[in-house]
């Protein structure tokens, strides 16, 4: 496609896989013939993950991606119909915090109707002028909606993750739990991208935000914190 950039070249090793796995963000290699991850070939100019594979980065594992992948992620996916390269970093953190804040702090399964009441996605493009192309990877992006901002717990997002699009590798799908890569690149934005929860239901979300105001006033936050190879959330 005209004014589309290609894909970077991979730059993931075995050993930096192999650090996540003693991390524990990621499963070890077991299934010889089915591994759980792969890391991509010289040969591999661009994406092209076998049958079965999603391709993910080493990003979103440092960010809070889960293996196997948590229901938020998916129902994300799902909603918004994206694939998982589609989003960005700080999306997947995102989905991280809340998914914290609603089973460790509030003591809920993840609600989605909270989740669609707090945050919206929005497309990502590259712009070059006026003229807009859309990006190879994360061309969805999910923000808090500014004017409910007061309504969660401050987060801090990196500000840059230069060169993020480079640590692609392929991940096993198990259960074919998220959406099959087919290379998907974000061109329009949905309506629904924007919607709210149903307005029938904000009533039911007052005990949640209720509890988000007592961590609130408690000065519960959320930010990133580096280890050597690693990165994550942590919740002070």
């Amino acid at each position: 496609m005209a004014g589309v950039e290609a894909w970077p070249p991979s730059n993931v090793t075995k050993s930096a896989l192999e650090t996540r796995v003693k991390a524990g963000i990621l499963r070890p290699l077991k299934d010889v013939g089915f591994p759980e991850w792969i890391v991509p070939s010289a040969n591999d100019r661009e994406p092209n993950p076998p049958p079965g594979y999603v391709v993910c980065f080493l990003s979103f594992l440092d960010r809070g991606f889960g293996v196997p992948a948590g229901r938020l992620i998916r129902a994300i996916l799902h909603h918004y119909e994206v694939e998982l390269h589609n989003l960005n970093p700080n999306s997947v953190m995102q989905a991280a915090v809340f998914t914290t804040i609603c089973e460790g702090f509030l003591g809920v399964p993840v609600n989605w109707n909270l989740w669609l009441h707090l945050f919206k996605a929005e497309m990502s493009a590259r712009y070059v002028g006026k003229e807009k192309f859309p990006l190879r990877a994360g061309g969805c992006t999910l923000q808090l909606r500014q004017q409910r901002a007061g309504l969660y717990i401050w987060s801090s997002m990196p500000s840059s993750n230069r060169g993020w699009q480079s640590g692609w590798f392929y991940l096993r799908n198990d259960g074919g739990l998220l959406p099959k890569y087919t290379g998907k690149m974000v061109t329009e934005v949905p309506m629904k991208w924007a919607w709210g929860a149903p307005t029938e239901e904000q009533k039911m979300l007052a005990p949640l935000l209720a509890g988000l105001q007592k961590l609130r006033d408690a000065e519960v936050t959320a930010a990133t914190w580096q280890l050597p190879s690693t990165r994550g959330v942590c919740f002070r």
